[in-house]
This record gives structure tokens, C-alpha cells and sequence, in this order.
């Protein structure tokens, strides 16, 4: 190749670098990547983080008034569930970006003065970002705190996530509680004269404790799912 030839394809090659780069610079962001106009209400499905124990999602009860939405918040590591009222919501220029803006509800069902909000980040067609922060002792979407990497779903993980984070975190919680009551009880009957012999050593007790445990395990999981899912009927 002549050394004029070789010039001439290094400028192109050149050139032709430039305006790739350039229009990969303008080129808009794909729709797997961004939020469409129609979810402003709030977008669908279940947010899921196996890393973070939690998951959220809104969801739409028909009331004789419309339509009405509420934010429901998992931390099955707590575990703990929370209501909010969605305020506000908004999709940002480049559609990357869905922030909620809302006031959590108490457990008598009263809609609390405060407004919180969170940023929901879309990286990909099922997957966002989403900083977690504590609020009354458990974890919710937030403005700031830990970034986690959340998976878009069609099906509740609540079932899932209660018996595979919540269960443990309250057979633990429920056997400490119910082992401290017990040993309490004995080291009064102790301090009484009787004879009675230690709850920690006692097989008899601790399979009663096992199973006690249990079934109040199971009883909180079965509520943890329903409460989740916000089955009100």
C-alpha cells in the first residue's frame, strides 16, 4: 500500500471514529432501559432483592371511589411489613429514573404527616437500583442508605422470601423469648424449695419449646404472606 493510500485510510478510520462516537453519544436510551409514561401511577409487578431480604411493590384496590393505591414494603430479614400512600410520582427527562413520593401509614390505618420519597432506577428491562434506609427499626426504599440491585417480577416472592428469611429470623427471635420465660419460671420455683429440674437440660421441655416455636412461626409466616400481598378482604 502507498504511503499516500495509508494516509488517506487512517483519516477515514479516524473520522469514522468520531462520528460513531458521537452518535452513540445522541443516540436516546433503549425502552428496556427506561420507564414508560403509562406506569406514573406506579409501575407493576414485585421488586425483589435475594442480597437485601426485601422486596416492595404497589398495588391498586378498586374502591367505590376509583381506584386507590397503596406502596407495601417487605423487610423479611426484620421482619417487618409497611404501608405508604403514594403523594406524588415522577419519571425524570431521560426516563431512567421513576421517584415515588409518599406518607406511610400507621397500624391503626392513619395516614401519617411526613413525606418520604425514593428514586427507582432502571438498569435494565428487569432490573433497578434502590438505596434502603431504616424506618421504624426495618428497612424501606429511600432517597439514601445501601444501594441494592432489585429484580422485577410478575409473582409475589412473598411466599418465598417469608419461609426462607422470615421463618429463621422468628424461630430465633420466638425460641430466645420462650427459653427466657421457661428459665425464668424455673429459677422461681427453685428459689420456692421445689425440686425441678432445669428447662436447658430437659428433653421433655425443649421438645415443648420446639414446638411451640413452630407453630407460631408458622402462624406469624402465613401472616407475614398475607400482610405482603395486602390481601384486605
Amino acid at each position: 500500500m502507498k504511503r499516500n493510500d495509508l494516509k488517506r485510510l487512517t483519516g477515514t478510520l479516524a473520522a469514522a471514529s468520531i462520528l460513531f462516537t458521537l452518535s452513540a453519544a445522541a443516540s436516546p436510551a433503549r425502552a428496556a432501559d427506561t420507564f414508560s409514561k403509562d406506569e406514573i401511577s406506579g409501575p407493576t409487578g414485585y421488586f425483589k432483592s435475594d442480597k437485601a431480604q426485601f422486596a416492595f411493590h404497589w398495588k391498586y384496590l378498586k374502591t367505590s371511589k376509583g381506584v386507590q393505591t397503596v406502596l407495601v414494603f417487605g423487610d423479611f430479614n426484620k421482619p417487618q411489613l409497611q404501608v405508604g400512600m403514594p403523594t406524588l410520582n415522577n419519571i425524570s427527562k431521560d426516563r431512567r429514573t421513576f421517584t415515588s413520593q409518599y406518607k406511610f401509614v400507621s397500624t391503626k390505618g392513619k395516614l401519617l404527616k411526613q413525606v418520604y420519597y425514593f428514586p427507582l432506577v432502571k438498569l435494565s428491562d428487569t432490573t433497578y437500583r434502590v438505596h434502603l434506609a431504616y424506618h421504624n427499626g426495618a428497612r424501606v426504599p429511600s432517597a439514601n442508605g445501601k444501594a441494592y440491585t432489585f429484580t422485577k417480577t410478575s409473582k409475589s416472592p412473598a411466599k418465598s422470601y417469608a419461609n426462607k428469611y422470615a421463618a429463621k429470623s422468628l424461630k430465633k427471635q420466638y425460641t430466645a423469648e420462650l427459653e427466657k420465660s421457661v428459665q425464668k419460671q424455673y429459677q422461681k420455683e427453685k428459689a420456692a424449695g421445689k425440686n425441678v429440674s432445669n428447662p436447658k437440660t430437659n428433653k421433655t421441655v425443649q421438645k415443648r419449646i420446639r414446638n411451640k416455636v413452630n407453630n407460631a412461626v408458622k402462624k406469624s409466616v402465613k401472616q407475614i404472606i398475607k400482610g405482603f400481598n395486602y390481601n384486605v378482604k
